[in-house]
């Protein structure tokens, strides 16, 4: 009598269980049809809630807060997802990217690496792990993994991009014409790269100071178009303020 309770208990949870792993994954398919952000992770969330072991969900749903920018969010779902789906080099390569979004080098180094070691032709990974090098002052390092992402990248983004950072290490590393060449192609590829080019103003007047021969034509150019444009804002704001009256008039 023991035994037939035992296992229709059993019967009873295992059916539960599947009921709740087919409504997890029509949550999932619902995160998959919407089309805002918020409905996407709502549906995502009640999709792992009813099936913790939904790895799918939490990667799509980490890859949203990679979008709002929400990268410590971003981490704890690719840390769940790998810990999912240990043989994906994706989800060390997400690791890695929140943590170089965060500014933990170091740390994205090492999951990068990781990442790497699993699909030794990971172009995005080679990428940001060139970045992460770059800000370390590996610039050796970083020449050599977007050297890397060149080769291996297959998307105009990854390779434009790859041929920036590489400018940059050059740039450091004294080697100007290498520098010129790599920007020029990184432009060619997508204009979008020439903000890309300097990751802040600091680095941006560093380089002006540690390279007294390089005489940045376009960034001249496009330094005086917007000066033209703060100078219109000036002109249009005062000709729309009221003339000022003297007192008592």
């Amino acid at each position: 009598m023991k035994k037939i309770a035992m296992s229709l208990i059993g019967c009873m949870l295992f059916a539960a269980s599947s009921a709740w792993c087919e409504e997890a994954i029509d949550f999932y398919k619902l995160g998959l049809e919407s089309s805002s952000f918020n409905q996407k992770i709502y549906y995502f969330t009640k999709a792992v809630e009813l099936n913790p072991r939904l790895a799918i969900a939490f990667k799509k749903r980490g890859m949203i807060y990679y979008f709002q920018e929400k990268y410590s969010k971003m981490l704890l779902d690719f840390r769940r997802y790998t810990a999912l789906t240990p043989s994906d080099p994706e989800g060390f390569g997400m690791i890695g990217l929140a943590q170089l979004k965060r500014d933990n080098f170091t740390e994205a180094i090492t999951q990068l690496s990781r990442a790497i070691d699993m699909d030794p032709v990971f172009a995005s990974a080679y990428l940001h792990r060139s970045e992460a090098y770059y800000h370390e002052k590996l610039f050796e390092q970083a020449v050599e993994d977007s050297t890397k992402a060149i080769s291996f990248g297959k998307a105009q983004s990854i390779i434009g991009k790859a041929y920036t950072v590489r400018s940059k290490a050059y740039r450091q590393l004294g080697q100007g014409d290498l520098a010129d060449k790599d920007f020029n192609k990184a432009y060619l590829l997508d204009p979008a790269n020439y903000s890309y080019r300097y990751f802040t103003i600091t680095n941006y007047l560093a380089s002006l100071a540690s390279d007294s021969n390089y005489i940045p034509f376009k960034d001249i150019r496009w330094l005086g178009l917007v000066g033209v444009i703060v100078l219109l804002l000036v002109l249009i704001f005062r000709l729309a303020l009221p003339t000022p009256r003297k007192n008592g008039l």
